[in-house]
Order: C-alpha cells, then structure tokens, then sequence
C-alpha cells in the first residue's frame, strides 16, 4: 500500500508531535502513536531518544481490559495496534521486546499462526475482547509505547 507523507510523517519528532497520544493505565503512563508504522519502525520509535521506552507489553488480564478501554476513545480505522510482542524465525516462542517475562498471553483463535520458519509480530485488536493475532512484521498499524 502506497503511504501518504501526510498521514506518516518521517521523522520521530514529527511523528511524536503530530500522532502521539498520552493514556494513562493504572499507575502507568503510555503513548498511544495513532500514525501507523510498521512493527520494525514502531519499536524504533519507542526507543528514540525522543520517548526512551519499549513497544507495549501485557502481563495481566486486569490491564489488558483497562488498556482495551483507554484505546476504545481514539479513532482507529484498523481497530488493532502493535504490542511488544514478537518471534524469530528457526523459533516457536514469543518474546516482549522489553526483555520481561511473556507471563501472560490473549490469542484470538487459530492464532499464534506462524511457523517455526517464519517471524511474526503481534497485534493487539482494540475492540471487545482485544484478542492477539501474529501478523507479518511488516503490516503497518498504530502502536503503543510504554514510557521507561
């Protein structure tokens, strides 16, 4: 798909200013970034300089719904946004970007789907139930970064 510059600006300080978003969760502050990127640019993106964080990772269910209900109040054509999770290729097991344990997982059926030859990275849908799908890395989606 062809990208308009106007809707995904280039540089992490235009994207920061012109997309990010400010949710808080629990006692947690978090950046909702609603110009889509690739999951290799939204991880980049949460370790700039510029924020100082991971992509989102989820280890309860009590935050995945007050997550899911924070996210609910933005507009989100694609209802789905990056989380921190993702796979290697030669591997079956999904990993948090931030190094944290993956204590806790919410896969939509038929999901995780990809193979042992092939990288994945997930998805978290922000309508009701906020299931998880793998997805390729490079399909381009809003993200969430947790601030460090």
């Amino acid at each position: 798909a062809v990208q308009s510059n106007k809707l995904v600006p280039k540089t992490v300080a235009k994207v920061k200013d012109e997309c990010s978003q400010t949710i808080k969760v629990g006692k947690g502050t978090y950046t909702f970034y609603t110009c889509p990127q690739d999951y290799y640019a939204a991880v980049k993106m949460c370790k700039s300089k510029n924020v100082k964080g991971n992509l989102l990772s989820i280890h309860t269910h009590s935050f995945h719904v007050k997550l899911l209900e924070e996210l609910k109040h933005f507009s989100n054509t694609e209802h789905e946004v990056w989380i921190g999770a993702t796979k290697g290729s030669w591997s079956f097991t999904y990993y948090w970007t931030d190094g944290s344990q993956m204590d806790y997982k919410f896969w939509a059926h038929g999901s995780p789907s990809h193979g042992f030859f092939s990288s994945a990275c997930v998805l978290m849908e922000t309508k009701d139930p906020g299931y998880w799908r793998d997805v390729d890395c490079s399909t381009v989606r809003p993200f969430v970064c947790e601030i460090v």
